[in-house]
């Protein structure tokens, strides 16, 4: 008894698809939250923060 599926020639491949609109939607998240990431970096770097002491300095 043979198992393959009636009116399906042998060996065929699945026809060429287009990317699922999931794989689109987590690209796009990937690359606007690297885009966001840059430019809270950009901005941090132009605005130091100043050092600020642990323990209060001894008076000298």
């Amino acid at each position: 008894m043979s198992t393959t599926i009636p009116n399906l020639p042998e060996n065929t491949e699945p026809p060429p698809g287009r990317p699922s609109r999931v794989w689109w939607l987590i690209v796009a998240a990937l690359l606007l939250q690297l885009a966001v990431w840059t430019v809270w970096l950009v901005v941090a770097s132009h605005h130091k923060v100043a050092e600020v002491p642990l323990a209060p300095q001894a008076h000298r």
